[in-house]
């Protein structure tokens, strides 16, 4: 492999690199990688130490989108190295990955030991990390076998010695075939065209420190063209590869993402952090010094050429959207102008339909004031006649009032009749039950009379004792009961006055 054929592998093969790793391998989900992060940020917000608990609360989207790239473990033995093993993410690799075996690298100059054991615990879920401790600039690394997965995040920018040795480590760190998963800063994001159009220093750190031991500085910052081509140098294939916005949104960032866009970057490229799954395909590294990362002069001999022919076309690129907008522009001024135009005609037809309008409209004013005066004269008599009506319609109201008054009382008048009547003809029926009952005693007396005289020789004498006794009694009822109500004398009388005769008859 040498410097061009690196150069040129890269550029062609950036724009082909998926952003998500082939499914031959299981990976999680990004609600289940957010998940864990979570449950991890609210152990450490009970629990933990404030400084963990800020530092992965500020990088919780660089945390979860980086889970989701690094593949479970395919065996039962599987190995992961961690290298630079600050955080959780041996935590997860082991209890949610299912990793046998996870080591750490984490250099604590201030301490003797060789291996730094330390316990990561979230919830109940608790390990064990071993961790070696030793500058991994600094020679060959003393761990030992091999890994099927090693992990690499935020670490090599901090490199200030020899990045491609510790590439040329984790080469031989990993098993055939193993993979890589690693991130470092963009140094072509959004955040440092935003600082360079600001004017200011387009570098993580640009305030300036005497005192270098107040924080890790980044001592190399990479772009996408050099970190892919560090790691095809390192013996990787680039499985899978993304910026992400950790800080940040495209949609907070619409202005200067305009920008990019007229520059001719995709919004993908300009994420403040980029995340790569390689696989390692050769044993030891490809190229040991890459012109890209170690050489001024093999830079602008062997590397730059390309690279100028990218800048010439994102210059063309811009050129051209430059013209297409004065074009556009122009076009649109030309429409402005016919549209002008047209506007200024159809104002002046419209001006003059409207005058001509307004003219008619005076012509007829006068028509419309006179038939306005006869609709008034039109409503001044349907007025009257309304009153008038309303004065009669109050007449029959009250003459209506005046007749169901009336009517109430004939009717309670016919009512007080019917009852009377009722009563008289109860009377009647009554009375008219006792004379039949008289007509009965009478009839059986006649009848006594007659068998009593068939049988007794002095006729006479039957007489008066019928005069004395029965028929005295029957003529004495009779008279009782008519004189109790004027009525019944009244329909008696002539009942009364035939008893009588036939009595003296009788007699």
């Amino acid at each position: 492999m040498n410097q061009q054929w690196l150069i040129d592998h890269v550029i062609d093969s950036m724009p082909r690199i998926p952003t998500t790793p082939s499914t031959d391998r299981q990976y999680l989900t990004r609600d289940e990688a957010s998940a864990i992060v979570d449950n991890t940020l609210d152990h450490l917000g009970a629990f933990g130490d404030e400084t963990e608990y800020t530092y992965m609360r500020g990088h919780r989207t660089r945390l979860i989108e980086t889970l989701t790239m690094i593949p479970k473990a395919d065996h039962e033995h599987a190995r992961l190295l961690d290298v630079g093993c600050y955080g959780y993410m041996a935590h997860w690799a082991k209890v949610h990955l299912g990793y046998a075996d996870v080591v750490g690298i984490e250099w604590h100059p201030e301490r003797k030991e060789s291996v730094v054991t330390r316990t990561l615990k979230v919830q109940s879920d608790e390990i064990e990390l071993r961790s070696h401790n030793f500058d991994i600039s600094c020679g060959e690394w003393d761990i030992e076998g091999r890994f099927d997965t090693v992990l690499f995040f935020e670490v090599l920018e901090h490199i200030n010695v020899d990045p491609m040795g510790v590439m040329e480590q984790i080469n031989r760190s990993l098993q055939p075939e193993g993979t890589l998963v690693m991130s470092v800063p963009n140094a072509i994001s959004y955040k440092t065209l935003k600082e360079f159009l600001a004017g200011m220093p387009p570098w993580t750190y640009w305030f300036y420190q005497p005192d270098l031991t107040h924080e890790p500085r980044h001592c190399f910052e990479y772009t996408p063209i050099v970190f892919q081509s560090l790691l095809a140098a390192s013996g990787m294939q680039t499985d899978a590869f993304r910026t992400i916005f950790a800080y940040s949104s495209p949609k907070n960032e619409q202005g200067v993402l305009g920008v990019a866009d007229v520059l001719g970057f995709e919004t993908d490229e300009l994420g403040e952090t980029m995340i790569a799954h390689a696989t390692k395909t050769r044993e030891g590294v490809a190229l040991r010094h890459p012109d890209v990362l170690y050489s001024p002069d093999g830079y602008y001999k062997n590397i730059y050429p390309r690279l100028q022919e990218c800048l010439e076309n994102r210059i063309a690129a811009v050129h051209d959207h430059v013209l297409a907008e004065d074009q556009k522009l122009a076009s649109q001024t030309i429409e402005l102008k016919e549209s002008r135009e047209i506007s200024e005609q159809s104002n002046r037809e419209i001006t003059e339909s409207l005058r001509r309008e307004l003219d008619e409209l005076t012509t007829d004013r006068d028509a419309h004031r006179s038939w306005a005066h006869d609709l008034r004269a039109k409503h001044s008599d349907l007025e009257s006649q309304m009153t008038q009506l309303l004065f009669q319609n109050d007449c029959w109201m009250q003459q209506e009032q005046k007749l169901r008054a009336e009517i109430d009382q004939t009717n309670k008048t016919l009512q007080d009749a019917e009852t009377r009547a009722a009563s008289a003809q109860s009377q009647t029926d009554s009375l008219a039950q006792e004379n039949a009952d008289l007509r009965a005693q009478v009839d059986e007396l006649l009848f006594a009379c007659d068998c009593y005289l068939q049988q007794i020789n002095d006729p006479a004498r039957c007489v008066q004792v019928i005069r004395q006794r029965r028929f005295r009694w029957a003529l004495d009822r009779s008279k009782a009961i008519a004189r109790k109500t004027p009525v019944a004398r009244t329909v008696l009388r002539p009942m009364y006055q035939n008893a009588k005769r036939i009595i003296k008859r009788r007699m």
